[in-house]
């Protein structure tokens, strides 16, 4: 037997038996899918497949980003009444200016305009927005579809208590050092973990001071931060040309501390985060 005959008789037999055994040759695993944007390349197109309404929230919105210099948002249509939809933002970069965003699969792209559409849900539906692309021309490039899920809320979070309050926008300041967290999701949101964080031991990055987060379980009691005053960092660069030294310091009114949720958005298939600010004040 010559020798790559032999090389593919033993890889032959090696398949059979891994295959007898359900083993996998290789296994890889997928990332965690935090955004429902897709790209299209050929058309220089990146948009949100999917997103979320909240039946009468005026505030709902969405931004398709445009690679081609001259590309333009031209229109928007609903496929129901009850899904009114607009227009509502243009920005295009011209010469050697642009915008960077951050692709799903982790890379950058420059694209040269973004369109802004602001949707109103009347009733609770799916519905589809067709999103039609122009060029300098006004001539029409493709259009997209984006399915929008009306429901009577689109937050995650139902409700988010601490030492029996409830927290609310109007309701962050805590008079209890420690107590139980405890956190309620809306239907087609599961909680996947949540962490209390602190800027009593930040790290510096790059320009913003980052919070060291630890998880925690739900329904436990958790401790909050006393201290207003957080990292000191400084920050230095020499080279043979120039240098110089700079250095942040932070004096809160309140001590802070955050309340990071993650979950899974079971409609859109996505897990994404939020964060929320609990402030400690003395009796």
């Amino acid at each position: 037997m010559k020798p790559n005959k032999r090389v593919t008789a033993i890889l032959l037999v090696l398949i059979v038996f891994f295959n007898c055994l359900h083993v996998p040759l290789l296994e890889v695993q997928a990332a965690t899918k935090t955004t429902t944007y897709v790209m299209d390349s050929k058309k220089g197109v990146y948009y949100p497949a999917k997103v979320r309404a909240g039946i009468n929230e005026l505030s709902n919105s969405a931004t398709i980003y445009l690679v081609n210099e001259g590309d333009y948002v031209a229109a928007v249509k609903s496929s129901s009444s009850d899904l009114i939809a607009k227009v509502t933002g243009k920005t295009i970069y011209t010469g050697d200016h642009y915008t960077t965003v951050r692709l799903a699969e982790g890379k950058e792209q420059k694209c040269k305009a973004e369109g802004s559409i602001t949707y109103h849900a009347k009733k609770k539906g799916t519905y589809t927005l067709k999103v039609t692309i122009k060029n300098a021309k006004k001539k029409t490039t493709c259009t997209k579809k984006i399915k929008v899920y009306a429901e009577d809320y689109a937050t995650p979070v139902k409700t988010l208590k601490y030492a029996g309050k409830l927290y609310n926008t109007y309701s962050k300041l805590f008079t209890k050092k420690s107590g139980k967290l405890q956190v309620a999701m809306n239907k087609g949101f599961k909680l996947q973990k949540i962490e209390v964080g602190t800027y009593t031991e930040g790290v510096y990055k790059d320009t913003s001071v980052e919070p060291t987060f630890v998880k925690v379980k739900n329904n436990k009691n958790i401790t909050l931060a006393a201290s207003t005053k957080y990292t000191v960092d400084s920050y230095s660069y020499a080279s043979a040309y120039y240098s110089y030294q700079s250095g942040r310091s932070y004096d809160y009114l309140y001590p802070v501390t955050l309340v990071r949720i993650t979950y899974k958005d079971t409609k859109l298939g996505v897990t994404q985060s939020v964060v929320y600010e609990l402030y400690y004040k003395k009796k």
